[in-house]
């Protein structure tokens, strides 16, 4: 965000859009769990820019014509609210999947592993070799 760059607080921008600040509240979760990135400052409290104004304004505009919530938000954002999933949707992962991801995080770490003795090893031989340099 520029330095010339207009900032608003929560309280401002509501009564800007005419709303109520938990109204702001609400729209602004929403849009942050669907990958909307606000600033934010030392305290952690939003800093709403002008982007942001132009943004909550056309959310109010989606909503007054009758769009839904869930719409209007996925239209601004291109993205879907992140929802929490129940407990039988996580779970719900047949066991050639859990292997195949088994599989494929113990071949990474046993890449990873390999790589790091690789490593290991070459330095030592290096260290190895300066002595026998030495020697001669």
């Amino acid at each position: 965000m520029s330095e010339q760059e207009m900032q608003y607080t929560a309280k401002d921008l509501a009564a800007s859009l005419d709303v109520t600040t938990s109204t702001l509240r609400r729209w602004a979760i929403a849009l942050e769990s669907a990958h909307y990135p606000f600033q934010r400052n030392e305290k952690g409290q939003r800093i709403y820019a002008e982007q942001d104004m132009a943004t909550l304004e056309e959310l109010k505009k989606l909503l007054g014509e009758k769009m839904t919530f869930a719409d209007a938000i996925q239209q601004l954002t291109g993205h879907t609210k992140t929802e929490k999933k129940s407990e039988t949707e996580k779970l719900n992962v047949t066991a050639e999947e859990v292997e195949k991801l088994v599989s494929r995080a113990v071949k990474k770490a046993v890449k990873k592993e390999r790589e790091k003795l690789f490593k290991q090893m070459k330095k030592q031989m290096k260290k190895e070799l300066e002595k026998l340099k030495d020697k001669n």
